[in-house]
């Protein structure tokens, strides 16, 4: 072997590990990166959901060797207490803003306490963004339930930029701020409703109504449903 095909066989490889090294602390690290990594992830997840015929929005998916599933959207469990914290990976600051005031919206129904922290491994669900205009979503919430307990155990919420950002679809502000209620009140364990509701399927007509607020405190006035996996559109 010449030196130089010595030098490149062991150059190469710690090439590849610095760059390994240098994405993992991007993504810990840098909110931009760590976004954008997660769109890119999350479209990827639905691309081969498409490819295998199951939709994201009506599959129940199976965590690997493991007693919890993914349901998207919340239909279906519940916290332990009524409480969540959430880490806040929005760097727009009009969807950063929107997701805020959303918060601020729940909390003082005080039905349901959402804790923002800005230490992600301290966070039950983490919030950021996605651009995808094929999943006709303005937001998606996927959480992890515990089939066991019926409890949430962690869960992810992204608004829509493809959507939410484009003046095609004609959002307001407070549209926006509607739909970030309607992908906490997911995160909350509650389901679509077909009632005057900021839970409403089409997500952005509404803000939190009275009997929203009556639904989350029924649902935690009762034991969670163990082994509940059904997902809703």
């Amino acid at each position: 072997m010449s030196a130089i095909r010595f030098l490149r066989f062991l150059i190469t490889p710690l090439v590849y590990f610095a760059l390994f090294a240098a994405g993992i602390w991007a993504y810990q690290n840098n909110a931009t990166f760590h976004e954008r990594t997660d769109t890119v992830v999350l479209n990827l997840e639905n691309y081969v959901r498409e490819l295998t015929d199951q939709g994201t929005s009506t599959t129940t998916q199976k965590e690997h060797q493991s007693h919890t599933s993914t349901i998207n959207e919340g239909g279906g469990g519940r916290w332990v207490k009524t409480s969540a914290t959430l880490y806040i990976a929005i760097q727009n600051p009009t969807l950063k803003s929107a997701m805020e005031d959303a918060v601020s919206q729940w909390n003082s129904t005080g039905a349901f306490t959402f804790n923002i922290t800005t230490d992600k491994k301290k966070a039950d669900v983490i919030v950021s963004t996605m651009d995808n205009s094929s999943n006709q979503a303005a937001g998606l919430t996927q959480m992890s339930l515990d089939e066991a307990t019926g409890y949430f155990v962690s869960g992810k919420l992204y608004l829509n930029r493809a959507y939410l950002l484009n003046p095609t679809y004609g959002y307001s502000y407070q549209r926006i701020v509607n739909t970030a209620e309607h992908e906490l009140g997911h995160v909350i364990g509650l389901d679509h409703s077909n009632e005057v509701s900021v839970m409403q399927p089409a997500g952005s007509n509404y803000s939190i109504q009275p009997a929203d607020v009556q639904n989350v405190q029924k649902l935690y006035s009762q034991s969670a449903s163990a082994s509940s996996t059904s997902s809703t559109n």
